[in-house]
């Protein structure tokens, strides 16, 4: 279906379901869109600390819960006076909001709204859904969390959210109480086609085919087992020596684990593996929420049946557990972190949301004098040197994963050298 001129397109996810990667098309194409008719307001890929505020009435700690619900209505008040042919929202953390948030969103983008939902096999998003939350300072172990969520789809005791997500017929049933069924597209995606899900959003928005081709780099792709091990043992241990949620949030969620994610693919890297017994149960739960979402009467693009077929499941298994994160996983994790340590600024004052951590970086930048980057220039030559040294050595006793470790080290410290 092609949604009606004048209408805005509102998607709200919910989260894993191809939400990045339609969000990164939406603004690398944001031109060509604009060409015809199309508008994405916003200032940048994704508006989640506006969307936040607007549909969940928070933000992450230390940001301002005003500034960013007042962003959400200039970009509304943008879209209005645009005039664009067709504009759309999208964020999956409108799937969260509250009648009453829903109302306001609603009323805010007028009356010819219309509700996408974008859907996968819930048995294929419980494992990196896991993984998300783990970047998000939760400590539970894989198979403990998965026996709290799959045995209770009315509610998860260890992630609350997980259900209210993910409950997707619920979801649906929602929305179109508010907008009516007529107002609510519901987008499956064909596992078997990466084109499937941009094909259906080109064919609402009634633009050219090809043009919401995606950027080509990894999108908030899932953590292999050892890189989630890495984030959990880190997790158990960042309380205790001081940091707090504003700091993990800057350094850790959105440095140190993007540097995971943004390292090269091993051959040794594995997946994380969900047990048979709680792949049988998400797809009875998927069957039964297709069920309810066929009889609710929303247009559905694609097919429902791939919510609980098994030849969508992932592999079953269970990992086995390990004592040693691997050199390389260590190197992406360690360059995250120093990337976005090296984004603290020397600026008159501390960013307002800054934690114990980045004020202590921004007062150690902002007090050097240039007799004391002289010091530091010459203690990084010194350890550049014994980097290269210790590289050499590492090298000749066959030791490569380490020597790729040094070798990025090396490399920053050369970065550093050169300002």
């Amino acid at each position: 279906m092609r949604l009606p001129d004048g209408s805005v397109a509102l998607h709200i996810g919910p989260h894993k379901t191809g939400t990045t990667t339609m969000q990164a098309a939406l603004w690398a194409n944001r031109h060509l869109l604009a060409e015809q008719g199309v508008d994405y307001p916003g200032v940048r890929r994704h508006e989640m600390d506006a969307t936040m505020a607007v549909a969940l009435g928070k933000v992450d700690p230390g940001k301002k819960l005003a500034a960013h619900r007042d962003h959400w209505y200039s970009l509304v008040e943008q879209m209005q006076a645009r005039e664009a042919r067709l504009s759309v929202f999208s964020s999956e953390f409108y799937c969260e909001a509250d009648a009453a948030r829903r109302r306001e969103v609603l009323e805010r983008l007028g009356p010819h709204t219309y509700v996408i939902v974008t859907l996968r096999p819930i048995v294929r998003l419980i494992a990196s859904q896991w993984q998300q939350y783990t970047q998000n300072q939760l400590t539970i172990p894989y198979l403990e969390w998965l026996r709290d969520v799959v045995n209770n789809p009315e509610g998860s005791s260890l992630s609350p959210s997980f259900w209210r997500r993910h409950r997707h017929d619920l979801l649906v049933r929602r929305w179109a109480a508010d907008v009516g069924t007529d107002r609510l597209v519901v987008v499956v995606a064909d596992e078997r086609d990466h084109r499937s899900l941009p094909e259906a959003f080109e064919e609402l928005l009634g633009v050219a085919p090809g043009s919401l081709e995606a950027p080509k780099e990894r999108l908030n792709r899932s953590l292999t087992f050892d890189e989630v091990t890495l984030m959990l043992e880190f997790n158990k241990r960042h309380r205790d020596v001081g940091w707090d949620q504003a700091d993990y949030n800057r350094f850790i969620r959105f440095g140190a684990a993007r540097g995971v994610q943004a390292r090269p693919a091993n051959p040794l890297d594995q997946p994380v593996l969900t047990p048979q017994w709680a792949i049988d149960r998400a797809l009875e739960i998927g069957e039964m929420m297709a069920a309810d979402i066929a009889a609710s009467g929303v247009t559905v693009v694609g097919s429902l049946a791939q919510l609980y077929d098994p030849a969508f499941a992932p592999p079953a298994g269970e990992n086995t557990p390990i004592g040693t994160v691997r050199p390389d996983v260590l190197a992406g994790f360690a360059s995250g972190l120093i990337n976005r340590m090296d984004d603290v600024r020397n600026t008159p004052s501390p960013r307002p949301a800054a934690g114990a951590v980045e004020r202590a970086a921004w007062a150690r930048r902002r007090s050097s004098e240039p007799e004391l980057i002289a010091d530091d220039l010459q203690r990084l030559e010194s350890r550049l040197q014994q980097l290269r040294e210790a590289l050499a050595q590492r090298a000749a006793e066959g030791q490569p994963g380490r020597s790729r470790v040094l070798m990025e080290l090396t490399r920053r410290l050369r970065r550093r050298l050169g300002r």
